[in-house]
């Protein structure tokens, strides 16, 4: 089937890379792989999320948070 369509991009996203069968990966053209957050960035993500909402937070505690938080702002 030959459809007729404007150019697009195509975004694709996992956290199980290896899931990914290789005749699919491979048509994609660039693969890019994030890096973890450090405990310093997160210990940054910690605290603004606090302020917005309206949590006050201890250096300590947002130090603590960001430690365990395994690299992802999500977990924090």
């Amino acid at each position: 089937i030959r459809l007729q369509i404007s150019p697009f991009t195509l975004v694709g996203a996992t956290t199980r890379a290896g899931a990914v069968s290789a005749p699919l990966r491979d048509r994609f053209g660039v693969i890019n792989r994030l890096d973890y957050y450090s405990p310093q960035q997160l210990q940054l993500i910690v605290a603004r999320s606090a302020g917005i909402l309206g949590i006050e937070i201890d250096p300590l505690g947002s130090e603590e948070i960001a430690r365990r938080s395994r690299g992802t702002p999500r977990i924090a």
